[in-house]
């Protein structure tokens, strides 16, 4: 039989570590895996000496998200495109629902946004803002439709975005009847606002301040509150961007305990610490929430990164240029987020795997696996297997530079990495059998990406 696709010779992760294999693709899908595969093919990679694993799912990110009077500037084709660089082959994004538009009109709408412009499949978690008859009745109707996943904030009063307990209690009940997960942006935002007050009055606005606007005890509270509700109504839970170490013990200390609960954290919280903020460009690195202490760094790894505990990896990719994020000089009022979806697999690499603290095995977990199993695609992603979709990336190990913004893809023009020393870079990216990065060319078509009918989350 002739292939369409044969990567030969490289170290496969599935995540299980495989060993040194062959992969035949055909038809978008992953038509056999073994040793020594004696086939023909339209197109043969050799992978000798490199690192194959399952393409990389972006589950937290933002396209054209309008935020503190402006938007990311990524659309589904700037933001996929550079994703496909960092090996990013399946994009969840999110469907915000709107005071006054029904949560069902919400996700079809970004659906249209998404259709024709993303190269990568895709998906949306539904972003519940109110809640109230025709939302919870809306519920089991998106779940049908293929949005199993959703999304409420415990903060941002201002925004619309916020949902008070009771609303929590009964969204949480409504989806962990309909079989879904709900994820959630954990801060209290009565003691934000308090401390926002606090240091006006005093009048210490600038960057170096933005850590005691959002209070480690913040997030640890909203944490601790969710997990409740979803312990008292039997829901699956996900905390989203995870930054204090009370958050990760919670995390980690719920699931061991049996609770299906599950953390996500993004490379910046692995990577720094709150002393960012004290640089001349420490508005650059503002986001939500915070970068903190070291011992919050150092209990993220611990607690959720080196362990055993089911979490994923995303990046709360907000694709901003420099002059927006420089708007503004007060720690409230510039745009919060980091770019990130082109860097996500290398820096984790570099940060985990480079230094002995992960194996390649657990970077595929947190990167593909359990975002797979998570939000309903897996085993058709997430895995290198016979019949999985053919989303494949060829990661050249034997490499070392200096990452740097003018290299990547995404329209944001800077890089909170910028300098840091990689020993990984994708070498190929393959999405549903097809080649749509190699090396520093793009060879994937605008709108070849397929809106994603999820299933029920597995945890």
């Amino acid at each position: 039989m002739k292939y369409e696709l044969l990567i030969k010779n490289g170290h496969v992760y599935a995540p299980r570590d495989l060993g040194v294999v062959d992969i035949a693709v055909t038809d978008g899908k992953i038509a056999k895996v073994g040793k020594g595969l004696d086939a023909e093919a339209d197109r043969v990679i050799d992978a000798f000496g490199k690192t194959v694993i399952p393409g990389a799912i972006e589950t937290h990110a933002h396209m054209n998200m309008p935020f503190a009077g402006t938007k990311t500037m990524n659309d589904f084709y700037d933001g996929t495109m550079s994703g496909a660089f960092g090996g990013v082959t399946t994009l969840v994004d999110f469907a915000q629902q709107i005071k006054g538009v029904p949560l069902i009109m919400a996700c079809e709408d970004r659906v249209k946004e998404a259709k024709g412009r993303a190269v990568v499949d895709y998906g949306f978690h539904a972003t519940i803002t109110t809640v109230d008859d025709e939302t919870i009745d809306a519920i089991p109707k998106l779940m049908e439709m293929g949005f199993t996943s959703f999304k409420v904030h415990t903060t941002y009063k201002d925004g619309g975005l916020y949902i008070d307990t009771p609303g929590l209690r009964r969204t949480f009940a409504a989806i962990a009847k309909a079989g879904g997960i709900v994820t959630v942006h954990a801060e209290n935002d009565d003691m934000i606002e308090a401390a926002k007050n606090r240091l006006l009055a005093e009048g210490k606005t600038g960057a170096v301040y933005f850590p005691q606007y959002k209070p480690d005890e913040a997030e640890a509270e909203a944490v601790d509150r969710c997990i409740e509700i979803a312990k008292e109504t039997g829901c699956k839970l996900l905390i989203r961007h995870i930054s204090s170490a009370a958050g990760a013990k919670s995390v980690a200390a719920a699931q061991k305990a049996g609770y299906p609960v599950y953390g996500e954290t993004c490379p910046q919280y692995l990577a720094f610490t709150r002393e960012v903020y004290t640089q001349e460009n420490g508005r650059d690195y503002i986001l939500h929430p915070p970068i903190r202490g070291a011992a919050d760094r150092d209990a993220i790894w611990g607690e959720l990164v080196e362990s055993d505990v089911k979490c994923t990896m995303a990046t709360d990719d907000c694709g901003f240029y420099l002059s927006q994020k420089r708007m503004n000089d007060t720690f409230y009022g510039v745009p919060g987020g980091l770019p990130g979806i082109e860097t996500r697999l290398v820096t984790l690499y570099e940060m985990g795997v480079a230094q002995g603290r992960i194996s390649v095995g657990r970077m595929v977990e947190m990167l593909s696996t359990e975002p797979a199993k998570l939000y309903g695609i897996y085993p058709q992603k997430g895995v290198i297997a016979e019949g999985s979709d053919a989303d494949i990336v060829v990661l050249d190990t034997g490499v070392s530079y200096a990452l740097t913004a003018k290299d990547l893809h995404e329209r944001s023009d800077y890089t909170p990495f910028e300098g840091m020393q990689m020993h990984a870079a994708v070498a190929q990216t393959v999405a549903n059998g097809k080649v749509i990065v190699d090396g520093r060319e793009f060879l994937g078509e605008e709108g070849a990406g397929r809106f994603l009918v999820r299933g029920k989350p597995q945890g």
